[in-house]
């Protein structure tokens, strides 16, 4: 019951997603990567993302669709998990995203590029 209840009360107080991104989307960088996020239409709950590094000629490229776990007025979090355990939360604000990005997310880049998904893009 009490996970019922606080699935409903997350609904009611989470304002769309797709409200915030009115149509865009949005890009932000950082010194050897980039993560676009857009809006997945008909879903207000969701955020289609894609980060792409480039380490000294070796890339590390992941996307997908995140889904919204958290809103504040500051910030909105979002989380992604693939079949193989990777897990990549979106921490977004609205001049920055932050990136965090399990061990696991390795198997998405090259070799001297590993660990590069995670970071402050801006």
């Amino acid at each position: 019951m009490k996970s019922i209840v606080t699935a409903v009360l997350f609904t009611l107080c989470h304002p769309a997603i797709a409200a915030k991104m009115d149509g865009n989307t949005f890009v932000y960088q950082k010194s050897y990567g980039e993560i676009r996020l857009s809006a997945v239409p008909g879903n207000d709950q969701q955020v289609r993302f894609s980060i792409n590094t480039n380490v000294e000629a070796h890339v590390c490229e992941v996307e997908g669709v995140a889904t919204a776990i958290a809103d504040t007025t500051q910030h909105t979090t979002l989380q992604w998990r693939d079949n193989a355990q990777c897990l990549i939360t979106l921490t977004w604000g609205q001049t920055r995203v932050n990136v965090k990005a399990t061990e696991e997310c390795n198997s998405y880049c090259g070799m001297n590029a590993g660990n590069s998904l995670s970071g402050v893009y801006k």
